[in-house]
């Protein structure tokens, strides 16, 4: 069984855009299934530019915080009309009128820029009861992703991305150790046949290798060697396999990676890999679980 877990949902907007009450709303119905933040550098970004600070490094932050498909933000960004009926009815312990107005102009230009994007959860308008109940079927259907629709998320985010580039992107799931979910035919995919193949013998004749002793220390690795690794220049670049405390980690780095064509059947292959190693490791699904991480550096949709 695969879980693609949620790492953290971060919830945004203007000052009485409604977070304190979705955020005790979502815990309350959850039963606090998931760690929600108030605030991440998106509001950093705003409040940096409002008072005339530089906003670089925020920005950076803010790329790698959604990149990072395990991450979620809700964006409160309600009409304005709806803001100035609050803070007439509350008031409000920093904003006034006029900062509220320009508050919300700026959420309003961030608001285009990344509404779009798959982990982004953006409303204008609905009850506090629909929006929670929305939300709870959106996570829930998340963290249920399979490797192939972890892909394809992965293309969306690229789609929208600037350039149509994400060069931080980031995720892992796990898997129980029963590999259910496995596509058996990967290997086999239409043009990755001899590509896939060459990074399967080299990943797993390396993990034979080091089980034999066939190494420059003529020294019989354990399953808990450091030394389970492939690397290469392909866009598949490198992978590690390393065995500890009942979880068997398989790290991937992808240096270039066509989201549209390439990444979801990549996924695949290295869930697959994944398999393999798990068995010839000889290890037991009842006491070691699986993670698979990868970071891809230039996720990408071409341009044609």
């Amino acid at each position: 069984m695969i879980k693609f877990p949620i790492s953290k949902i971060v919830l945004e907007g203007c000052d009485l855009s409604g977070k304190t009450s979705l955020y005790n709303s979502i815990h309350k119905r959850s039963g606090f299934r998931w760690n929600i933040d108030d605030r991440s550098s998106l509001s950093m970004c705003i409040y940096a530019n409002q008072y005339d600070r530089d906003d670089y490094y925020l920005r950076k932050n803010l790329a790698m915080e959604l990149s990072n498909l395990n991450n979620h933000l809700v964006l409160l960004h309600p009409d304005l009309g709806v803001i100035h009926e609050r803070y007439l009815d509350r008031g409000d312990e920093f904003q006034d009128v006029d900062s509220l107005i320009d508050l919300h102009g700026r959420f309003n230009k961030e608001f285009e820029k990344i509404c779009m994007f798959p982990n982004v959860h953006a409303f204008t308008a609905g009850t506090l009861e629909e929006q929670t109940e929305r939300l709870m079927s959106n996570f829930t259907q998340w963290e249920k992703h399979t490797p192939e629709q972890i892909g394809r998320l992965a293309y969306e985010f690229a789609k929208f991305s600037p350039n149509r580039e994400s060069t931080t992107m980031q995720f892992h799931f796990y898997d129980d150790g029963t590999f259910e979910g496995v596509n058996d035919n990967i290997e086999f995919t239409p043009g990755e046949e001899v590509y896939y193949a060459r990074i399967r013998g080299k990943l797993i004749g390396k993990i034979e290798d080091e089980l034999r002793g066939r190494n420059p220390y003529k020294r019989k690795e354990t399953d808990q060697s450091r030394r389970f690794l492939y690397s290469g220049d392909d866009c598949i670049s490198f992978i590690q396999v390393l065995v500890r405390d009942g979880l068997m980690d398989v790290h991937t780095v992808f240096r270039s990676s066509d989201t549209e064509r390439k990444t979801a059947t990549d996924i695949q292959l290295i869930h697959y890999l994944g398999r393999e190693a798990f068995r010839l490791l000889r290890l037991n699904p009842d006491e070691y679980k699986v993670r698979f991480r990868f970071n891809i550096n230039s996720a990408h949709v071409l341009t044609i």
